[in-house]
Parts: structure tokens; C-alpha cells; sequence
């Protein structure tokens, strides 16, 4: 004799996939907890409270979601469905899209030492901003160069952390 779960059915886990939700959380709070263990404190980045302290929270509140989540979700609560808002939900994801702007984040990741962050940040939003449906091409390729460069000095100069200038090195 087969039980319901084995069948499909309704069982102990079935319709609680937000459980796989809480195990993703607990396994980045683990994740966070065994690196802010191994972060090595010197004279050089000690301070007031050191550079475990904001990685410790972090881990801890990443723990403490994943618990209650899971706690919730045990207890037979569960989101809503989506309503889709602007969307049709009966019609499935276009994927040469989804690929397209997968192909466009890994191009980036490859591109982004050579060619530097303005122009890759560049081309990445312009890429993006044509495969989403943009048929304002001068408009999308200004806009994107604006927020790489903007970004850009927002990061060197606002906060001291270099980004790769690549092919503008002595422009930027």
C-alpha cells in the first residue's frame, strides 16, 4: 500500500516549498558565520568594533529569518499566491530573454577587467535596456554611460574603492 506523499498527494512537505526558501537562508547564515570566524584581526582594520561585528548580524538575522520562516511555514503558513499586477501569470517566462540576459551578466563578468567598469556597466544596461523592449537606442546607451560613470566616481572618489578604468585608464 502506497502513502498519500508517495503518490503526489498531499503529505508532510507538499505545497511548502518555502521551506526550500528557509534552507537557502540558513545555509548563507552558515556561509556568513564561518567566514566572519575566519576574518583575521589586525592592526590595520581593528577598531571600535572590528570587522566581524556587521558579518556577525548579518548571519545572525539571516539565522533568525530562516528559523521563523521555517517555524511558519510548519505551522501551515504560506504566501500568496502572486497576482500579477501588470501581468498575465498564464503566459510562461520568454526565455530567450531570461538567456539573453544571462549571456549579457556573464559577458559583463568576462569583459569587466579589459574593458573597465564604465564601459562594461555601459553596454550591460544598454544590452539589458534592448532586450527588455527599448527601442530608444541613443536614449538607453546615454543613460547607461551617465550611471556607469556616475557610479564610477560615486565609488573612487566618494568612498576611496577603485574600480577597473580598462580602455580609460588616463580619461577617467
Amino acid at each position: 500500500m502506497t502513502t498519500p506523499s508517495s503518490r503526489g498527494g498531499p503529505g508532510l512537505l507538499h505545497g511548502r516549498s518555502e521551506l526550500g526558501v528557509a534552507a537557502l537562508l540558513g545555509a548563507l547564515a552558515v556561509i556568513v558565520a564561518v567566514d566572519t570566524a575566519n576574518i583575521r584581526q589586525t592592526a590595520v582594520n581593528s577598531g571600535v568594533m572590528g570587522p566581524q561585528v556587521v558579518p556577525a548580524i548579518i548571519a545572525t538575522g539571516l539565522a533568525l529569518c530562516a528559523i521563523a520562516l521555517a517555524i511558519s511555514v510548519l505551522r501551515g503558513g504560506h504566501a500568496d499566491p502572486e497576482e500579477g499586477e501588470d501581468i498575465d501569470l498564464s503566459i510562461p517566462a520568454h526565455w530567450p530573454t531570461v538567456f539573453g540576459l544571462a549571456g549579457l551578466i556573464l559577458g559583463y563578468a568576462l569583459v569587466l577587467d579589459p574593458l573597465g567598469y564604465v564601459v562594461a556597466s555601459s553596454l550591460l544596461f544598454y544590452g539589458s535596456a534592448l532586450l527588455l523592449g527599448s527601442r530608444r537606442f541613443v536614449w538607453a546607451l546615454l543613460i547607461g554611460v551617465a550611471l556607469s560613470v556616475a557610479t564610477f566616481y560615486g565609488f573612487v572618489l566618494g568612498l576611496g574603492i577603485p574600480l577597473p578604468a580598462g580602455l580609460l585608464t588616463g580619461i577617467l
